[in-house]
């Protein structure tokens, strides 16, 4: 063998070296080693999004994709034929979640992070939980129903992110005079709504339900209007987990064809007026193959 086939062969070898160390050191389908060895699973969870992800009076994680992760977690145990399977609970944040599951910490978060290609580079997402959307948050002895029932009104929008932009393009669109006011946090519109000083808040509305719960008088807010873009929810998994995710995926194609996320929707957002919309029901349908 000549010296320059030589330095191809080993070129080659060096290759599939640094192929075979890569693969090793990702370890496919961790979370299922780690499950039946441990009987233990990790669940990432939000402490303060009512009622989605939140601790309870008892201190306790509780809310809509807490109890969707558990039926998870249930179907995972039965699918693994594991004796017991403890959970533990993390607190995840905006800042920290992605991290937490990709490098390991967390095996499923359940605080309901919107499945974008960005994040699909670090994390893998289960089918869409729930489906965020810009709505309008109003008082109800207002008669605002509508976007067309803005006109000559005062609507609070958050400082800064995509719903300014999308606002200014439906008033445009709709040819409406609307005067805005710049809101840093949720609380400050709420405020405003409540003292009067705004009509109405345009925003992500899976923001709307724990701003009612902390009102003075929930009973007098309404959540209402069309359903302004789309922002599919669902839980982070870490990647390389192909069998972790088939049972999540199954699990919650289950739920979708039986009725149970419609009676978890409705157990936890029935209470503020909220039904499933058409884009979170189009997106349990799509999902929901057949045996």
């Amino acid at each position: 063998m000549n010296r320059s086939v030589m330095k191809v062969v080993g070129a080659a070898c060096l290759v599939l070296g640094f192929s075979a160390a890569a693969a090793a050191a990702q370890d496919v389908d961790a979370i299922v080693k780690k499950l039946q060895s441990t009987h233990e699973i990790t669940m990432g969870f939000r402490e303060t999004i009512e009622p989605t992800s939140f601790l309870n009076a008892q201190q306790k994680p509780d809310g809509y994709a807490v109890d969707m992760c558990k039926q998870i977690i249930a179907d995972a145990q039965k699918e693994l034929k594991l004796p017991t399977l403890t959970i533990k609970y993390v607190p995840i944040n905006i800042q920290n979640r992605q991290a937490l599951v990709a490098n390991g910490t967390v095996d499923i978060a359940c605080g309901g992070a919107v499945n974008t290609f960005s994040r699909n580079k670090q994390v893998d997402f289960s089918p869409v939980s729930y489906v965020a959307a810009n709505q309008l948050l109003v008082l109800k002895k207002s008669g605002i129903k509508r976007l067309e029932d803005l006109n000559g009104k005062v609507v609070a929008i958050p400082t800064g992110g995509n719903t300014e932009p999308e606002f200014n393009e439906l008033m445009k669109k709709m040819k409406l005079n609307v005067r805005v006011l710049h809101v840093d946090t949720h609380a400050a519109a709420l405020i405003a709504i409540e003292s009067g000083r705004a009509d109405a808040y345009f925003c992500d509305n899976s923001a709307f339900f724990s701003m009612v719960k902390q009102s003075k008088n929930p009973s007098a807010l309404a959540i209402v209007g069309p359903e302004y873009g789309y922002a599919p929810q669902g839980f982070m998994i870490p990647k390389n987990n192909p069998t972790f995710l088939w049972i999540v995926n199954h699990s919650m194609a289950k739920m979708f064809e039986s009725g149970e996320a419609d009676k978890l929707f409705n157990k936890w957002f029935g209470p503020y007026g909220a039904k499933v919309g058409p884009k979170l029901r189009a997106a349990w349908e799509t999902f929901s193959y057949p045996e």
